[in-house]
């Protein structure tokens, strides 16, 4: 049995277009796929919330932070309807928990990371161009320097649940003197998962993306990455203009999880993850 963490893409369970029922089926569908991982494994399941933040932003103009930690409400609520029926069903031998998760920052390092729906145009001189999709709005996102509930989350794993946390890399907050405060912006859900995964002594991270393998050439979809070691990934990303806010923040996860002690990196689609080893493999090395 091996501690393992799980981050999913907020793109598997909404395009930006997706009904709410829409969501809960293909959460539905992303559980059953992941079922022999998580019955057999100690596993806790991160999860992004591009769409949803760009949504509650856009129409309520809360705070980022705000509209952060109600986009993880929501989306702890969709996963969570989706997750109970598979339990009682037998599919899935453990008690999921949802978490609320606050993630600390470091303010003064950030790239810029797009989230929201895609547009055919640039409303403003903060979208941008992404991946020849459409435009987005870009923000700020921030060094995570760690996970305020690693307790409560490495306690439920130990314990047999299945803790769903870090939830859009978790709200973004400042430690003070007198607690903390929120931070208008968003933390890559990549870097807070392998973070949590080193805080956990995780040995394998599952990175479920929307393709089976990344890229060299990630805007062509040309040059695939199968099984590489880590120096010669920190090659490519020494070299390579990998695009922020989308697969360089993956690379760079990946990097730091076994930089950190990690052993083995999968990147790959829900549809393949049966076949992992066949996505892309970062290991030791």
């Amino acid at each position: 049995m091996d501690r393992i963490v799980i981050a999913l893409g907020g793109n598997a369970l909404d395009t930006g277009k997706s009904s709410i029922m829409e969501q809960i089926g293909k959460a539905s569908e992303t559980f059953i796929r992941l079922s022999n991982v998580i019955n057999s494994n100690e596993a806790v399941i991160t999860y992004g919330n591009g769409p949803q933040i760009g949504e509650i932003y856009h129409k309520t103009s809360y705070p980022l932070d705000i509209s952060g930690s109600m986009s993880q409400g929501l989306l702890l609520h969709i996963l969570s309807m989706a997750y109970n029926p598979l339990q009682l069903s037998g599919k899935l031998k453990k008690s999921a928990v949802p978490i609320l998760t606050h993630t600390f920052i470091d303010k003064d390092k950030y790239t810029l990371k797009p989230i929201g729906p895609f547009y055919d145009h640039k409303i403003d001189d903060s979208y941008a161009m992404e991946i020849n999709k459409g435009y987005r709005k870009m923000v700020k996102s921030p060094e995570p320097t760690g996970i305020m509930e690693i307790d409560s989350i490495t306690y439920l794993m130990s314990n047999g649940y299945l803790p769903l946390a870090v939830g859009g890399g978790g709200v973004p907050v400042e430690k003070l003197d007198t607690g903390y405060a929120g931070f208008e912006g968003v933390v890559d859900k990549d870097l807070s998962s392998s973070l949590l995964a080193n805080q956990l002594a995780a040995k394998k991270l599952i990175i479920i993306t929307d393709v089976n393998n990344i890229y060299l050439d990630f805007k062509n979809k040309i040059d695939p990455i199968n099984k590489i070691g880590y120096s010669e990934l920190l090659s490519y990303y020494n070299k390579i203009n990998f695009e922020e806010g989308t697969i360089k923040p993956k690379i760079l996860a990946s990097l730091k999880f076994i930089e950190n002690g990690g052993e083995k990196v999968y990147i790959t689609s829900i549809d393949n993850i049966d076949n992992m080893e066949t996505g892309t493999v970062i290991e030791k090395g």
